[in-house]
């Protein structure tokens, strides 16, 4: 069975934030150039204007219904790395034993969480009001930016959640890295739906022509907390009729080393007794490390987004009438004994460097 991994967010000082349409920000990123060759960046795959269209042609009504998510799960049994994880300890050092894979459909969290209120779910509670640990659905306008990415693995057709993020060309999205690879499976016919809906497809469907992500986690353990901390990908897609994917949707801007904050995280769950598959949900909270023996250093809050969820935007100042915001970590993993954490990696100078490459593209 495929786990779900959860976000995870940025913890530091300062943050390089890209904004939209801001050449000054985005100045702060190193060029292209540089980072075409550096270790932690990883191009998976170029698909070439047949192949879009072939991955266009291979997503029918039947098997959109087949894709299931690409849940990651982490167990935390007995002697298991992070089976005693308490807030406060450090997290482990690079190479760490790897935690086993669960069987458990449920999302995975590293470290206790903190003593927050449990969910007050009204709508008017985003952003603003007390933390929200269950995922409530979107009932504001629709949020353009945000939508499911279907893709396959081998023979199995999956589905995650992936956002538009700023870039000079318009072009780019970020969704978790084991959503374009995972197992040594690089992803094929990948599409991005924007602002899905119960009732359709009002944006269409955009291909995408590019694929990248963290070195660290396309050859480490991905079971591992040194390879969960690398959990990212990014898209290109490539213009539609002349429009950019920014032109489209729009975008929002992404950050990196951005502290803890309050954060909005939004996912499509798949279908399931809480979900119909098609409508957007998120929750709001607080922010706080995973720490403890073998715990992963992730950006963590309370949340039980489902599966399908995994690539979800972490928002910081996220406004509340259209969902957008600065995103700062995608849903990447829970633990199996505490589904109702979500965990996320953080944005740093790697997950910057596949950013740029992407951007450049």
């Amino acid at each position: 069975m495929r786990t779900h991994l959860t976000r995870r967010l940025i913890a530091a000082s300062s943050a390089a934030v890209v904004t939209l349409g801001g050449a000054a920000t985005y100045a702060a990123t190193s060029a292209a150039a540089d980072t075409a060759d550096r270790p932690g960046v990883s191009v998976l795959s170029t698909v070439d204007a047949s192949d879009r269209q072939a991955a266009l042609d291979f997503w029918t009504g039947e098997r959109l219904a087949e894709a299931t998510p690409v849940d990651r799960v982490v167990g935390r049994g007995a002697g298991a790395p992070g089976a005693a994880a308490a807030l406060g300890v450090p997290a482990p050092a690079p190479g760490q034993q790897a935690q086993p894979r669960s069987t458990t459909s449920a999302t995975s969290t590293t470290g206790a969480a903190p003593a927050l209120p449990r969910a007050r779910r009204a709508t008017s509670e985003l952003v603003t009001g007390g933390a929200v640990a269950r995922a409530t659905a979107w009932t504001g306008a629709a949020v353009p930016t945000v939508g499911r990415l279907y893709f396959t693995q081998g023979a199995g057709k999956y589905e995650c959640t992936a956002s538009s993020v700023d870039s000079p060309k318009g072009n780019v999205i970020v969704t978790a890295g084991h959503c374009v690879t995972e197992n040594g499976l690089d992803s094929q016919n990948v599409i991005f739906v924007p602002g899905l809906t119960g009732t359709g497809e009002p944006l269409g469907r955009f291909p995408v022509g590019q694929t990248f992500t963290t070195s660290q986690w396309r050859t480490g353990d991905q079971q591992s907390a040194a390879a969960l901390s690398f959990d990212v990908g990014f898209a290109v897609v490539p213009p539609r009729e002349g429009k950019s994917l920014k032109d489209t949707v729009g975008a929002n801007a992404i950050a990196f080393d951005a502290p803890l904050a309050r954060t909005t995280v939004l996912g499509y769950p798949g279908r399931s007794r809480t979900a119909d598959g098609f409508t957007l949900q998120y929750c709001t909270g607080t922010e706080f490390t995973d720490n403890g023996p073998g715990a992963t250093g992730d950006v963590a809050t309370l949340c039980d987004l489902g599966g399908g969820s995994s690539g979800g935007p972490w928002l910081h100042d996220a406004d509340p009438a259209t969902g957008t915001g600065t995103v700062t970590s995608v849903v990447s993993f829970s633990y199996d004994d505490n589904p109702s954490v979500l965990y996320g990696p953080r944005f740093g100078a790697v997950v910057r460097d596949v950013y740029t490459r992407a951007a450049s593209a």
